[in-house]
């Protein structure tokens, strides 16, 4: 049985990374099992975080991924697509992430859903309801061509948390040239809310309280960090 909007509300935590930008600061987060975790509050500073081994971290389930199925790092992001930091991550990281790291087989990149709408973010679960439909009939391939198109729209609404205005979330569609009809009725029907509540079930399991949170070779970085800052991990994991 697929949930309402209102039923999945419910059953997801209070999750938020409080950002000053431009001003390095690192705010200490407690984690499930009693580890503390610094959780960078600044994409316009590298700092050097540190990484919390859980028990159990989440793994790639069947999510969407780009880059090898045997790089030697997984990089799992726990994202919203209506926050603002996973877009500045989006904006500013993770073209540098693709172009060194993933497109040569060193990383493979994994998006899975943890939208707040407790915070306010109510286009945020559609939004990825809309990406697992476009999923459907293209792939992975798809899926992050849509996944892009929702941030790139976003950044032609201004700063900040903005809405994913509905008729977007179509017209995104169309212009991958979907079946429209499909498309609508899975969106309609919010057939992959349940999947999305089980990845964000599984972010808070491990003890996530922000996004974007990342899975590093099950390791966990909570925070919206530099490109300087994840090269230094990747590197380190790499050697």
């Amino acid at each position: 049985m697929k949930k309402s909007k209102n039923q999945f509300s419910k059953i997801l935590p209070l999750l938020t990374v409080p950002v000053l930008v431009g001003i390095g600061v690192l705010l200490g987060q407690q984690l499930g099992n009693g580890q503390v975790i610094e959780v960078a509050q600044t994409t316009n500073q590298a700092q050097a975080p540190s990484l919390a081994q859980v028990e159990n971290p989440p793994d790639a389930d069947n999510d969407p991924f780009i880059g090898s199925e045997d790089a030697p790092i997984t990089m799992i992001e726990f994202s919203d697509y209506q926050c603002p930091f996973c877009r500045s991550f989006f904006d500013e990281t993770l073209p540098l992430i693709k172009e060194n790291y993933i497109d040569k087989g060193l990383v493979k990149f994994v998006y899975r859903d943890m939208p707040l709408t407790s915070l306010g973010h109510t286009d945020a679960l559609p939004a990825a309801n809309a990406a697992e439909c476009a999923r459907e009939q293209g792939g992975d391939e798809i899926y992050f061509a849509y996944h892009d198109l929702i941030f790139e729209g976003e950044n032609k609404l201004g700063y900040g948390t903005v809405q994913i205005p509905e008729e977007s979330i179509y017209s995104y569609a169309k212009e991958l040239s979907l079946d429209e009809d499909a498309f609508r009725e899975c969106q309609e029907g919010e057939k992959y809310y349940d999947e999305i509540a089980a990845d964000s079930a599984a972010g808070r399991a491990a003890g996530m309280n922000g996004t974007p949170s990342f899975v590093i070779n099950g390791q966990i970085m909570v925070g919206a960090y530099p490109y300087e800052t994840f090269e230094q991990v990747l590197n380190d994991l790499l050697k």
